[in-house]
């Protein structure tokens, strides 16, 4: 009787050792899941904020997202504006913006954008190209100027951009995924 309390005893302490190694090895599991997402969640705030200071687009034709580190007030009317669609207003404030500052690349790139939603396609390409002597490497002047080039059906020229993409602007780059999408849009159409 003795030998089979000891026995039940000892199983039960098996069991109780199991389980708690069952419980610990999914403590850990879940632990490495929450760490794993933590780690992708600041690696995914760290792109954000990189891709906010220095490509400052986030969206492609809608201009909906277009952020930019450090705005003054004429810009952060100017990128309220071109979200609301109010594209004329938006080039008074980027005009003011430009006389301000006329080395600022993203004011240059917003006054293409807002230029090309006009239809004023001539100032719209002056403007990008202005951004891009600024700063050959800006992913939303390179995406934009993508785009006007697609409307003014110059595919070559759009590809030129695309390519100029994806030599500056390839990890998590949203503007060349958006020309990207854009252009084979428009070769299908075409």
């Amino acid at each position: 009787m003795k030998q089979v309390k000891n026995s039940l005893a000892t199983t039960r302490t098996a069991q109780s050792r199991a389980s708690t190694d069952d419980r610990t090895a999914a403590y850990r599991s879940v632990f490495m899941l929450l760490a794993g997402l933590a780690v992708a969640a600041l690696i995914g705030f760290a792109s954000a904020q990189v891709l906010a200071a220095g490509t400052d687009s986030t969206s492609s034709s809608s201009g909906s997202s277009y952020k930019v580190s450090n705005p003054s007030k004429a810009m952060r009317m100017a990128t309220s504006l071109i979200s609301a669609e109010k594209y004329a207003d938006a080039l008074v404030q980027l005009e003011n913006e430009v006389a301000a500052d006329p080395k600022n690349a993203d004011a240059w790139n917003l006054t293409g954008f807002a230029s090309r939603k006009l239809g004023d396609y001539s100032r719209s390409e002056k403007a990008y190209d202005t951004a891009l002597a600024i700063n050959p490497k800006h992913a939303g002047a390179l995406e934009y100027k993508g785009e006007l080039y697609l409307t003014l059906n110059n595919l070559a020229g759009a590809e030129e951009m695309l390519g100029r993409l994806k030599a500056n602007c390839s990890f998590n780059c949203n503007e060349l995924k958006a020309l990207r999408k854009a252009i084979n849009l428009y070769k299908q159409a075409n």
